[in-house]
């Protein structure tokens, strides 16, 4: 009886101890989610193995450079079967008599040749292409490593839109949760009221629907703070088998309106501001390469049509019937060949009007992003701007609703406004906080949003 006491106690706490593992929680702060997200995006890893891919197309370019080298070596056997006017014609040509009847008589021959050869190529001029694809192939493994920095960027402000969402919805909890227990505690006060017979059983019934309204609230706000740490977990791919908090260094819930102000103040400077996008922005900077490349183009295109193509070449090859006599015969050929296009069906010049047009087409793209980079950032000014003037009003909102709910319990308690009055009081009250805390987290999400327009926004 005791050894099975025994088994189930440990038992018990086998279960107890895998229970407590499983339920542990890691923290993520918002360096480590960024880390996160960085290691292990798709679109990262795409655009790395990309670079790595063109590493490798900027070595073949290279070669393009360097003369080819190709060894060649073969062995052919040749059998030949000489029977009836074809065997008299060949015995007449070796002189020993063309009137020879040689009736059903076939000769037979067979030849074997060794040959060992050694050649190389060489573009000596070709307009200087091969040196513009070499140009070329290096700008676009720039514009990759620029393309990718502008997807971290990308990437690092989702995490931070994530993570804020989180924050924002954690502190609509503590919110809620505040005014549930605020309401319990005036549920406990009615039920007082009821046993001194100052209040009727009614308004238990009313508060307690109250509670109930509270509590559901709580219930969904939680709800939504756990979808959005789902969310956030995946877009930084993390696994999501695992429970995570969030912490909430590095944001503040309770932002003075003087601070605000004076961030605006400080990024007031619209003209220093686009500036410092056009300076900064990788995917500026990343069209501004494209035209590079494409002017590139266009050049290899021009120049194929214009010059001539001058090559070298040369060869040494070895035969013989065998082997050993491959020394015997030895053919050393030196050569230069030259062409050049004088009509090729209007190919190169429709390439050549292709590369133009698409540079033109790339230019405007380049204007577009200059002007879309000047529209967001006053646009982001605009945004904070405007969520400072909010927050001071909704500042004001809350100290006029808090005074309602305290006068509105007080009212209650003496007799002078029923509870539905208290309840108005205290949803207004409690919707404000919640209104000002969306409000200070959309600004600081506005803050990190300026930064992503100037290009700065970097961990």
């Amino acid at each position: 009886m005791n050894f099975r006491k025994t088994f189930f106690l440990l038992g018990v706490i086998i279960l107890s101890t895998g229970t407590g593992l499983s339920q542990q929680v890691t923290e993520l702060t918002l360096k480590s989610a960024i880390q996160n997200a960085l290691k292990n995006n798709v679109t990262i890893i795409k655009l790395q193995n990309s670079i790595d891919a063109q590493n490798f197309n900027i070595k073949a370019k290279y070669g393009s450079l360097l003369p080819s080298l190709n060894l060649s070596g073969g062995w052919t056997r040749t059998n030949q079967v000489l029977t009836g006017n074809a065997l008299s014609q060949y015995l007449g040509q070796a002189g020993t008599g063309t009137n020879l009847d040689i009736g059903n008589q076939s000769l037979s021959q067979t030849n074997n040749n060794y040959n060992l050869g050694l050649s190389a190529d060489l573009t000596i001029f070709n307009g200087f292409v091969n040196y513009s694809s070499v140009t070329a192939a290096r700008l676009t493994e720039q514009n990759l490593m620029l393309q990718l920095e502008q997807a971290k960027q990308d990437l690092i402000l989702k995490v931070i839109n994530d993570y804020i969402t989180v924050l924002s919805n954690q502190q609509i909890v503590k919110i809620n949760s505040a005014s549930l227990e605020d309401s319990r505690a005036q549920l406990d006060m009615i039920k007082q009221f009821v046993e001194v017979g100052n209040k009727t059983l009614s308004d238990v019934y009313k508060q307690d629907a109250i509670v109930a309204q509270n509590e559901l609230a709580v219930e969904q706000s939680k709800n939504n703070v756990d979808k959005s740490i789902e969310d956030l977990v995946f877009d930084i791919s993390l696994p999501q088998d695992k429970t995570y908090s969030v912490s909430p260094a590095g944001f503040n819930p309770d932002l003075q309106l003087a601070d605000l102000q004076k961030y605006v103040d400080q990024n007031s400077n619209v003209d220093q501001l686009i500036q410092n996008g056009l300076n900064n922005r990788y995917d500026y900077k990343s069209s501004l390469k494209n035209l590079d490349i494409l002017q590139t183009n266009i050049d290899i295109a021009r120049n194929s049509e214009i010059y001539p193509t001058i090559s070298g070449f040369s060869s040494y090859n070895l035969s013989g019937i065998n082997i050993g006599s491959m020394s015997n015969t030895k053919v050393f050929t030196l050569g230069i060949n030259l062409t050049y296009p004088i009509f090729e069906g209007f190919q190169l010049d429709n390439v050549r009007q292709q590369a133009e047009v698409t540079y033109r087409s790339a230019n405007e793209d380049v204007s577009q992003l200059e002007r879309q980079i000047d529209v967001n950032i006053k646009k982001a000014i605009l945004d904070l701007k405007s969520l400072v003037k909010q927050v001071e009003i909704t500042e004001r909102g809350i100290k006029s609703s808090e005074q309602d709910k305290l006068m509105a319990e007080e009212s209650y308690r003496v007799g002078l406004v029923t509870l539905l009055d208290v309840q108005t009081a205290t949803t207004t009250y409690n919707n404000a906080l919640i209104t000002k805390s969306n409000l200070i987290f959309n600004f600081q999400f506005s803050q990190k949003q300026l930064e992503y327009f100037q290009g700065l926004i970097k961990y």
